[in-house]
């Protein structure tokens, strides 16, 4: 009965695999329009932090969308680029300041406990939430 099992896995595993690279390969991903990265989608900017202004939120509890290049910061398990400046606030040219990373950020919403250093671990990920500004046109009113 197990061998049974398996082997439907196995098979099943592989037939998703092939419609996966037949799709990819025959360009129905790429057609419409489902891959990021595609020439002339996501046209952010490469504006360095303090040369731009940050865009009105999409709703009113929405994430703040990142203003500036992300291009070559490192967010690893190790190293994580976005706190250097926003961790505190820091000030980073005259009259511009690093947006200060809330305290909700800090603190375990389950638990409660604070983070002793840095981010609670689900926020490290600044990039899961706060994706960059991109040079698009409105998909509906904001009104």
């Amino acid at each position: 009965m197990q061998k049974k099992n398996i082997r439907h896995w196995v098979y099943s595993s592989l037939l998703m695999l092939i419609a996966a690279s037949l799709a990819i390969v025959s360009g129905t991903v790429y057609s419409q329009g489902l891959v990021t990265g595609k020439p002339g989608m996501n046209r952010y900017t490469d504006k360095e932090p303090g040369e731009t202004q940050p865009l009105e939120r999409a709703y009113e509890i929405a994430p703040p969308a990142v203003p500036h290049s992300v291009a070559g910061m490192e967010i690893t398990r190790t190293a994580n680029d976005c706190m250097d400046c926003h961790m505190d606030g820091d000030e980073l040219d005259a009259g511009h300041i690093a947006t200060k990373i809330p305290e909700s950020h800090l603190v375990n919403e389950f638990t409660g406990e604070k983070a002793e250093q840095g981010v609670v671990g689900i926020r490290y990920n600044c990039l899961q939430c706060h994706v960059p500004q991109a040079d698009a046109p409105d998909f509906f009113s904001q009104q």
